[in-house]
């Protein structure tokens, strides 16, 4: 008979660093139009055990440009992020902004 135990639900690794759990950071990414981008950017954020919010991508030419919103972290969690993320050889840019109730910290 199978195992029918469900698997524990997901959630977010507690940052804490953070001290507004509402506000989110937006990633915008610009890099290589392979098959296996999705796959890297993802597993980055599986490593830190990080459920980006939403994501959404558009293939222009030899480019794909990404957004990502991600909940629940600090600001220096976000520029280490976005490090990492630039760290990528499929990563040609990456720009980040904290926001925060209409508040809004551009970060580059």
């Amino acid at each position: 008979m199978p195992d029918t135990t469900p698997f524990p639900a997901a959630h977010n690794r507690r940052d804490p660093w953070q001290d507004r759990p509402d506000a989110y950071v937006e990633y915008q990414l610009r890099t290589d139009a392979e098959a296996d981008v999705l796959c890297r950017l993802l597993g980055l954020f599986a490593q830190l055990q990080l459920l980006p919010e939403a994501l959404h991508m558009e293939r222009l030419h030899d480019d794909l440009h990404i957004s990502l919103h991600l909940p629940g972290i600090s600001l220096h969690r976000a520029g280490v992020l976005a490090q990492k993320l630039r760290g990528l050889v499929c990563v040609w840019e990456v720009t980040w902004q904290h926001l925060d109730h209409g508040l809004v910290t551009e970060v580059a």
